[in-house]
């Protein structure tokens, strides 16, 4: 069985009985990881990055670095 949400089906993996609610829906939602959205927000900082200087004031170069930084800090982990 799946269960629409915002016009997307998810599958239903269980349920959990609630007092307040009843019969409430475990639904198999795929999550970003920090490391996928560190690797994102990077990604989107190099494509675009007199966007984020212009729209947020960003110092970008020092976002970038950062970013790279925890990246390479998943990875080391990861090897590990």
């Amino acid at each position: 069985m799946d269960m629409m949400i915002n016009g997307q089906n998810y599958p239903i993996t269980g349920i959990v009985e609630d007092e307040a609610l009843g019969h409430v829906p475990i639904v198999d939602l795929h999550l970003m990881s920090d490391y996928e959205w560190h690797v994102s927000c990077l990604k989107s900082r190099l494509e675009n990055p007199d966007m984020y200087r212009r729209v947020l004031g960003e110092d970008v170069d020092s976002v970038i670095a950062k970013l790279q930084a925890a990246i390479a800090k998943y990875r080391k982990a990861v090897a590990v």
